[in-house]
C-alpha cells in the first residue's frame, strides 16, 4: 500500500494534508466511484466491483470528514445539524489564493 493510500485511511499519518491536496484527493476519489458505477450498471454481480466500490465509500466519507473537520462543509446538504446557515461563509477554491490555491 502506498503512503498515499496509508495517509488517506489512517488518522495517525505524520503528514497532514493541506486543503487543496483534501479537495484532490476527494475529486479523485469520487471519480473512481463514478467510474466503478458506471461499470457495476453494466456488471451487477461482479463482487470485485462491488467491493472496490464499498472501499472507495470509506475512503471518500474519511475525507470529507477530515475536510469538514478542518476547513468546515463542502457541501450545503451537511447543513442540517447546524442552527445557521453558513455554509458557505469559507474562502471558495477560486478565491482562496493565500493559503495555496491558485
Amino acid at each position: 500500500m502506498s503512503m498515499e493510500n496509508r495517509c488517506i485511511t489512517n488518522r495517525s499519518c505524520p503528514v497532514q494534508k493541506t486543503r487543496k491536496e483534501l479537495d484532490l484527493a476527494i475529486t479523485k476519489v469520487s471519480f473512481a466511484m463514478d467510474d466503478t458505477r458506471l461499470y457495476l450498471d453494466t456488471h451487477p454481480e461482479c463482487m470485485e466491483a462491488i467491493e472496490y466500490f464499498k472501499k472507495l465509500q470509506i475512503i471518500r466519507h474519511g475525507l470529507i470528514k477530515e475536510y469538514t473537520d478542518r476547513f468546515g462543509t463542502i457541501y450545503s446538504y451537511n447543513m442540517g445539524d447546524c442552527d445557521n446557515w453558513n455554509w458557505n461563509c469559507g474562502e471558495y477554491p477560486w478565491t482562496a489564493t493565500k493559503k495555496g490555491w491558485c
